[in-house]
């Protein structure tokens, strides 16, 4: 045989091997002699590429088991160390298939090709390895750091009822004064939701008669203009004596005070840390937003900086979406909640399966110092999948504002039956413009809208109490 056609069959066996590896890690020691090996190897392969089917095959039927299962910090430590050593073995079938192979002659050219790709497919497990490990031990840390209660809460009439409530993240602020409440209330079967927004500055709030707070305020929470529902819990922070045992009384009277104002039972509560929302949404590449009007990126104790999310469709970086969410400069608390219904909304239907799995790590990262909550992890599962099932659904929305709502002197009779009517069908009322107060700067003013453009507040209002928050947004 001439050393010509020597160097084009050691070429083309290297090559096999190579691709056999990257195939079936395993084939390429079978080919070359070293069956043990070789068998031993493509057995675990099998067992591996069977186990991920079965695993997706239960994901298809089961998406809740299985999410619960994956999300279980054991499962979660087991897999971590399954893959990497899955990514040694692997390697070293290619570490191997390469020694096999250089005992061919090769020549120079034909040699550079084969090390480049080998050390491309090696790069790639590896690489892979440690992403996916990564990914596996910040969730893993999210699993036992924020969702470590055990105790779960079964559905009530069919329902979950979750409050979100959004805490400004300065020195002392987290937790304290809640600068948003929303509860959303979802079907347990079908995943429809309703999102009921709740006016921080709601005067008067009524506590159920199991609440400890009924005893101290049996006429509601009627202590002047100060005792307004997000100064609950500040009033409460302290008093383990009313809430024995507890880590966080002002949450636990916060809860009983929505329940009181709603009249629904709150299965869990998530509290958000809105400066940490800021990294979450740039984690996932922004989220896209039709700008209804100018929304000012300012407060007034900095007007002078006269910064503006401009109108149009846009994409909206953390910092942007934040300001979307909080921005009272030029508009008010009931706008602002609309704009809240309208972003939750929008993330509803962006961060798809697709996104989070491509975004996992810096998702899982920004959550450690986003999210505070009772969900535990044992329940994931089941909420990912109303989450999927919501997608695509109409979301309504009901909001306590004027002039349906007096937030001085409020009816809570008709709170209770507008949030009732939200959730079995219709809505409440949409309110008008000019019966919503504002609470505008004078001293910053801002971009005019074109005569017969929509405004801010325009938004505000019909996002408030909406049966399709997606039409309205």
């Amino acid at each position: 045989m001439s050393p010509q056609i020597a160097r084009s069959l050691g070429f083309r066996r290297a090559l096999t091997l190579t691709a056999l590896t990257a195939v079936a890690p395993g084939s390429a020691q079978v080919l070359t002699g070293r069956r043990r090996v070789g068998y031993s190897a493509l057995a675990i392969w099998v067992l591996t590429v069977v186990g991920l089917m079965v695993v997706v095959w239960r994901a298809r039927s089961d998406l809740a088991g299985t999410i619960a299962a994956v999300a279980d910090a054991d499962t979660l430590l087991v897999a971590r160390f399954a893959i990497l050593v899955l990514a040694v073995g692997w390697v070293s079938m290619f570490l191997d298939a390469w020694r096999s192979a250089s005992s061919a002659p090769l020549d120079r050219p034909r040699t550079v090709v084969v090390a480049v790709l080998n050390v491309a497919l090696l790069a790639g497990v590896a690489g892979s390895a440690a992403y996916v490990s990564q990914v596996l031990g910040v969730s893993r840390e999210v699993v036992t750091q924020v969702f470590d209660d055990t105790e779960t809460s079964e559905a009530l009439e069919g329902r979950f009822n979750i409050l979100l409530i959004g805490s400004d993240s300065g020195d002392g602020r987290f937790g304290i004064r809640p600068d948003s409440l929303t509860v959303a209330s979802i079907d347990a079967d079908t995943g429809r939701t309703v999102l009921v927004s709740l006016p921080r500055n709601l005067e008067n709030v009524p506590f159920r008669d199991d609440s400890p707070m009924q005893d101290l305020y049996p006429d509601g929470f009627n202590c002047g203009d100060e005792c307004l529902l997000n100064a609950v819990h500040t009033v409460v922070e302290e008093r383990t004596d009313l809430y024995p045992g507890s880590e966080d009384p002002g949450l636990d009277a916060t809860i009983d005070a929505v329940e009181g104002v709603t009249d629904l039972t709150i299965n869990y509560h998530v509290m958000v840390n809105l400066g940490g929302f800021s990294s979450l949404v740039d984690a996932v590449g922004g989220i896209d937003m039709d700008i209804k009007a100018p929304i000012a990126m300012f407060g007034q104790d900095d007007a002078y900086k006269q910064e503006y999310i401009k109108p149009g469709v846009q994409t909206l970086d953390g910092n942007q979406a934040l300001w979307y969410a909080r921005s009272r400069v030029q508009s008010n608390d009931f706008t602002r909640m609309g704009r809240q219904k309208c972003l939750m909304s929008a993330m509803l239907e962006q961060l798809s399966p697709q996104t989070v799995l491509l975004n996992a790590s810096r998702i899982a990262d920004s959550s450690k110092n986003l999210v505070s909550t009772d969900i535990p992890a044992t329940e994931l599962g089941q909420f990912a999948d109303l989450t999927l099932k919501a997608r695509g659904k109409q979301i309504s929305s009901v909001s306590l504002v004027p002039p349906v709502v007096n937030t001085s002197f409020p009816d809570f009779d008709v709170i209770h039956q507008l949030i009732a009517d939200a959730i079995d069908g219709p809505v409440a009322p949409t309110a008008t413009p000019d019966s919503t107060p504002t609470q505008e700067d004078p001293g910053t003013p801002s971009p005019s809208p074109e005569a017969g453009e929509p405004t801010d507040d325009d938004l505000g209002d019909a996002a408030n109490n909406a049966d399709d928050l997606r039409s309205i947004c």
